[in-house]
Parts: structure tokens; C-alpha cells; sequence
């Protein structure tokens, strides 16, 4: 595939990432300005090759530390390499990066090498560190960094004032939803984060796996957070009946249905069902009974059958997305 910039204002571009920026790709950006940077670097190898060889880049910066946002760093070994300084123990370094996101063990193991194997992940860890509310400044083009964990706890976006342009990343407006299946994702903090981007009143959003999005942008974000919403309600219906978390799992209410590499599909699957859970637990809408939770109210299952119908009445193109279609 060959190098396709989209253009988002005179100095910013849009990296078309391979397989339309699909997981395991991504789109990347480029400004183009006093200073040349490249923002993310999961576009594809061929395609960050005719980046370096058709631009001098001053600096790379990552959003987060999910290698497909990170796995070309190592393309650009003598460039200044800029990531959230939440993630300074770990970036560009496989080993931690599986620690945070699984845990130790065999299924960290298991990840690193699917990530090796498919995305060609070389370590390479960042030279410089950035905070929230940290101002890149280009020369006519700033990006504003802003914190928006959930995804995971270094997630960021960047928002250019001037135009109010929305670097959103992994707040990616995909028909899946959010993405919240690390060890450290939060499904609260991912609440909050949406509500920040929605504060700044974007005129153009552009994420890391879909195209840019200037009309629409409040429906495309409710529609994007009302996923959340719909798994919640599945988990209660299914919750209705009484039922582990392991059949909570094997029934699949987040990806509906588990594809290829089963261990990480259920791993991701159970983590987003574990943070439904505990806030369901919180507000006192279910408990758990030894190995099963149930509904905390007495009212029958009958009671519910016009949640059903809604619940599992959804389309199921809904499972496409970031990592609907494949990890």
C-alpha cells in the first residue's frame, strides 16, 4: 500500500493507515510544519518506509502504548521518540507493556509473541515524556495533549484550538464501541474522558480507526457511547437468570461472538464484563452469591422480557471495529 495523506488543515495530515486502519493497523498523522513530526506509527512498515525516505521527521510522538500505535517507532531510531509519561516504565518496551496490560504470566507470554509475530514489535523505548496539558508547538500548528484515560491509563488525545481539530486515538467513534479490556482499563475513567472531548466542541474529529468525522459529530458520539449502555443492559438480562462469570463469558455479550485466539478474546471479554460488574455491584442493581450473580431486586424474570427483546434485538454490525473483526 502506498503512502495516502488526508488532509485536515494546512499543516496536519492524516496517515491512511494499511487494511484502512483497521486493528492490527492504524492510522497515523503528519504535520507538516517548521518542525516535520509523526504522530503514531502503526500505519504499516511500507508506508513509514516512504515517510522516512519522503520527509526529514523531527520527532515521533505515541497517543498510548498499544503497539498498533507503536510498533514503527523503531523505523525512526535517531528521532527524538515523545509518549505519555504515565507509561515511562513501560513504553516501547514489550515485556512491561504485558505486564500492565495482562499481568504476569502465561497468557503475558502469549501476547508478546502474537505481537512480535503480527505487528513486528521491536523494542524501542521514548527518549522524552509528555503530561497533560503539555502544548506542541510546530511552528503554525499546536496540539494540545489531554489526558483521556480509560482505554488504558495512558491514553491520549491532542486537540488543535484554532480549527477545534480532535486527535481522538482510541476514542476511535467505531461502530464496536469503547474498548476497555486491559488489566488497567477503567470504565468510569473512560466516562469522564468522553465527557471532556464532548466539552471542547469539536468542528473535526479524527481517530486512529475510522474516517474523520466532521457532521455529526455529538449524534456519532452518542451513538459510540451508547454501546456502553447496551452491553450493561445484556449483562442484567443475562444476570436475570443467575450465572458465573465464566458463562457470562461463554455467552459473549461484548464481542458476541469470540474469533481467533481464544485465550486474548476471552481475557478482554471477561476484563470489560468484570468492570460492568463491579459498577453494577456498586450501585446495588445485582450481587453475587457465591460463584453466581444475581439480580439484587425480587421483580421476575417475566418482568424483563421487554429488556431482552431490546438488548439482543441489536444489529450485530455493531461487533465491527477495533477489535470486533480481529487480534
Amino acid at each position: 500500500m502506498s503512502l495516502e495523506l488526508l488532509k485536515l488543515n494546512e499543516n496536519l495530515y492524516l496517515v491512511t493507515g494499511q487494511n484502512a486502519g483497521r486493528f492490527p493497523c492504524a492510522h497515523s498523522f503528519l504535520v507538516q510544519d517548521r518542525l516535520c513530526a509523526l504522530i503514531d506509527s502503526g500505519c504499516g512498515f511500507e508506508i513509514l518506509k516512504e515517510i522516512r525516505e519522503s520527509f526529514s521527521v523531527d520527532l515521533v510522538i505515541n497517543s498510548h502504548g498499544h503497539p498498533d500505535h507503536s510498533s514503527g517507532n523503531w523505523l525512526f531510531p535517531d528521532v527524538p521518540l515523545y509518549a505519555p509519561k504515565e507509561g515511562t516504565e513501560s513504553h516501547g518496551r514489550l515485556l512491561p507493556l504485558s505486564h500492565r496490560f495482562f499481568g504476569p504470566g502465561p497468557l503475558a507470554d502469549h501476547w508478546r509473541g502474537w505481537i512480535r509475530q503480527v505487528m513486528g514489535f521491536v523494542d524501542h523505548p521514548a527518549t522524552n515524556f509528555f503530561s497533560d496539558g503539555h502544548i506542541f508547538d510546530f511552528g503554525h500548528l499546536k496540539l494540545k495533549a489531554i489526558h483521556a484515560p480509560g482505554h488504558t491509563s495512558d491514553h491520549y488525545c491532542f486537540f488543535e484550538p484554532e480549527n477545534r481539530i480532535l486527535l481522538s486515538f482510541d476514542i476511535d467513534f467505531t461502530s464496536f464501541g469503547p474498548w476497555y479490556g486491559n488489566l488497567e482499563s477503567n470504565l468510569s475513567e473512560f466516562k469522564r474522558s468522553i465527557d471532556i472531548i464532548r466539552g471542547l466542541d469539536p468542528k473535526l474529529v479524527a481517530s486512529s480507526h475510522l474516517h474523520p468525522i466532521g457532521e455529526g459529530i455529538e449524534q456519532a458520539l452518542q451513538d459510540y457511547t451508547s454501546v456502553i449502555d447496551k452491553r450493561r443492559r445484556k449483562i442484567i438480562e443475562l444476570v436475570s437468570h443467575g450465572i458465573s462469570r465464566s458463562a457470562l463469558v461463554d455467552a459473549a455479550p461484548v464481542y458476541r461472538r469470540h474469533l481467533h485466539g481464544p485465550e486474548l478474546f476471552r481475557f478482554f471479554e471477561g476484563r470489560m464484563i468484570d468492570l460492568h460488574l463491579e459498577e453494577l455491584l456498586a450501585q446495588g442493581i445485582i450481587d453475587r452469591q457465591g460463584e453466581e450473580y444475581r439480580l439484587a431486586s425480587s421483580e421476575p424474570a417475566s418482568s424483563l422480557e421487554p429488556l431482552r427483546r431490546a438488548v439482543w434485538g441489536m444489529d450485530s454490525s455493531s461487533c465491527s471495529g477495533r477489535y470486533g473483526n480481529s487480534y
